[in-house]
């Protein structure tokens, strides 16, 4: 039985470092985190994978917005996808729907024809397509490493049952299945005892402005340290309780 996995979403050296020491097992790199996320830059993705020694994951969005891409704009992914594992990201995390909606399995394949499907997480375009239920097996049948979801649903706990329904299912168990979306201390526990093993929060907070900037937004969102610290002692916890139950 695997231990857990915290990933927490990072968008800066200083996210990352507070995210270590509050006790996460890994990350994924994001940039404009109020955006959703989008490809960080080359010096960004560089310093972050000198920075540490856990896994790190970076996503691969070209853009803000809707997740349908132009044809340049899938370029550029399946671009961007194999300069980060070349540069030692451990995976990059891609995703994107067809004009109708439905999961890009084209745009996918095109990533797999140049980074290995270990190398790969699935993010919450997932979530946005028609029939999850049949996107997530064809994932599976791909031997992507893992996906990011909450089952379709806003958060994860709401997705709870159909994230039960996945973590049992035998046809998806080399699949790594991280709970994602909205996730608190006190939702943990569900998630846990429907068999989930694999997080992940943005655990974010103010930080606040420096200054006040007349043509854009100023504030920024970093890493709470105290929100990934809950997390991390609580999964510790549930971990321990499983592994040593209490003694009649």
């Amino acid at each position: 039985m695997i231990k857990y996995a915290l990933q927490i979403v990072c968008s800066s050296l200083s996210d990352i470092q507070r995210a270590a020491r509050a006790g996460a097992d890994c990350f994924e790199l994001a940039g404009c985190w109020t955006t959703g996320g989008v490809t960080p830059s080359p010096g960004q993705i560089r310093a972050a994978i000198a920075s540490t020694e856990l896994p790190l994951d970076v996503v691969i969005r070209p853009r803000e917005g809707h997740l349908v891409y132009s044809a340049a704009e899938r370029k550029v992914i399946i671009e961007d996808a194999a300069w980060c594992i070349e540069q030692g990201a451990s995976r990059v995390t891609v995703g994107g729907l067809d004009s109708e909606l439905h999961f890009d399995f084209k745009l996918l394949d095109a990533v797999l024809a140049e980074v290995p499907a270990h190398r790969i997480s699935v993010g919450r375009a997932l979530d946005c397509s028609k029939n999850p239920d049949r996107v997530i097996r064809e994932l599976a049948s791909r031997n992507i490493a893992a996906v990011g979801t909450s089952a379709g649903q806003s958060t994860a706990v709401k997705g709870l049952e159909k994230l039960r329904e996945w973590a049992g299912d035998s046809e998806l168990k080399g699949l790594e299945l991280y709970a994602a979306g909205n996730l608190l201390p006190q939702g943990v526990g569900h998630l846990w005892d429907a068999g989930l093993r694999y997080f992940k929060a943005s655990a974010r907070k103010s930080g606040g402005m420096a200054h006040e900037i007349r043509w854009f937004e100023g504030e920024i969102y970093i890493v709470d340290a105290r929100r990934v610290e809950r997390l991390a002692n609580q999964l510790d916890k549930l971990y321990h309780s499983e592994t040593n139950p209490a003694q009649p």
